[in-house]
């Protein structure tokens, strides 16, 4: 079924204000492909009957917002971000401890289906060691997607899944096998808590953290909306904190409180 300018505007606003994702027009094929189920479950006859629903149900529309939310994803993607983090930003994190033991806190603020958050539970796993019980470490995954968040919270992937990103020996070190899925070990699952979350809410408690990842989430975003996501980010870190955005993203006039630090071959953002 085809979606008239007029219902596509209007799907846009309702989207824009339960997310902060903006749809342009050149997105009415993938309007009409992810939202067709909806039309046929509901047994609705155009995309202006399922607006109206959606104006009376809250349900309805966290479900359009989950369906046009991107959550595309693997284990380890870019391998760039997780280098960083093993080489320079946990030894760094260390060097500020005065190397005694101390709270890591991590935010993924856009963790998926939950592969970004367990690929930075592996990578401390490997960082720290046998050492790693000696500190208290947090990693808070925040989506905006309720289907996500409950994938990732459960922490099982199929064959497909554990094959993009992950090698033979993190498969094995940091999985089980329950038929016929792969679970993320509980040693892993316990350093992270999931929460629904929209980034542009206002007046929402975020916390302070040592490391950000905010990766292809601001990319969706207006120009107004990626200064005050990023204006929120830099209150969000402690005074030694790091901002890990996309690799083709940047912060150039959308915020200057932060500035950029170059680290063999890819970047992340910290205090001026």
């Amino acid at each position: 079924m085809k979606i008239t300018i007029q219902a596509l505007m209007e799907l846009a606003v309702i989207v824009h204000r339960h997310s902060g994702i903006v749809l342009k027009k050149n997105k009415a094929y993938l309007i009409e492909n992810r939202l067709q189920p909806l039309l046929e479950e509901y047994c609705l006859s155009s995309f202006e009957d399922l607006i109206a629903r959606a104006k009376t149900s809250s349900q309805l529309t966290s479900r359009i917002v989950d369906l046009m939310t991107t959550n595309e994803t693997s284990f380890f993607r870019d391998k760039r971000p997780f280098a960083l983090l093993k080489e320079k930003l946990l030894p760094d994190w260390q060097v500020n401890q005065q190397q005694k033991p101390g709270h890591l806190n991590i935010w993924s603020c856009a963790c998926a289906t939950g592969q970004e958050v367990y690929s930075i539970a592996i990578t401390l796993m490997e960082y720290f060691k046998e050492n790693i019980s000696s500190h208290t470490i947090k990693i808070k995954a925040s989506d905006i997607s309720d289907s996500a968040i409950v994938k990732a919270s459960r922490g099982l992937y199929s064959n497909y899944e554990v094959s993009r990103g992950l090698n033979p020996a993190q498969l094995k070190n940091y999985f089980t096998r329950e038929e016929p899925h792969w679970k993320i070990k509980d040693e892993l699952r316990s350093m992270a808590y999931f929460e629904k979350m929209n980034l542009l809410q206002h007046e929402i408690e975020y916390g302070k953290f040592d490391i950000i990842f905010c990766r292809n989430v601001a990319i969706y975003f207006s120009k107004t909306d990626r200064q005050r996501l990023f204006h929120s980010l830099s209150a969000c870190l402690k005074d030694n904190g790091v901002l890990i955005i996309g690799a083709t993203e940047t912060l150039f006039d959308i915020n200057e409180q932060l500035q950029r630090v170059d680290c063999g071959g890819t970047a992340y953002y910290c205090h001026k």
